[in-house]
């Protein structure tokens, strides 16, 4: 039989620590693509880190506030409805505003255990974007 299509249904992601970005997985097929949501609380953030596949990234349009990127050395403001795509390895991070959360949606090409992820610092060193950065991001 050849694949098929398939529907998935999300559900609200809740927080299970208060520095953990909470998520779902919707989709995995391996050699083909994974399909999922994250949601970043205010002041939650991802530290630099890079898969090995591409990803895209959409920032859900109901989202209450931008999602804030970081690569190149610099913070990058991406707003509701807004799309970036990650080539394979570039580092990069997420981060929330310090009042404002956002829902990102992420596709990879591959499964979620083949994208992976390799952290370019130690996570418990990071530190998301400050509100003068924020204020800055381009």
């Amino acid at each position: 039989m050849a694949a098929r299509p398939y529907i998935t249904y999300p559900k609200p992601n809740k927080p299970v620590a208060k520095t953990e970005v909470p998520g779902t997985v919707f989709v995995s097929e391996p050699g083909q693509v994974s399909f999922g949501a994250n949601d970043f609380a205010p002041g939650l953030f991802r530290p630099l880190h890079g898969h090995h596949t591409w990803e895209l990234i959409i920032i859900d349009g109901s989202s209450e506030g931008p999602g804030y990127t970081q690569f190149d050395g610099r913070w990058w403001r991406v707003d509701p409805g807004a799309s970036v795509f990650v080539p394979k390895g570039c580092p990069h991070s997420w981060s929330a505003g310090n009042t404002r959360g956002f829902r990102m949606l992420w596709v990879y090409g591959g499964s979620r255990d083949e994208a992976g992820r390799i952290w370019h610092v130690k996570p418990e060193e990071a530190r998301g974007i400050s509100p003068e950065e924020e204020k800055n991001a381009l």
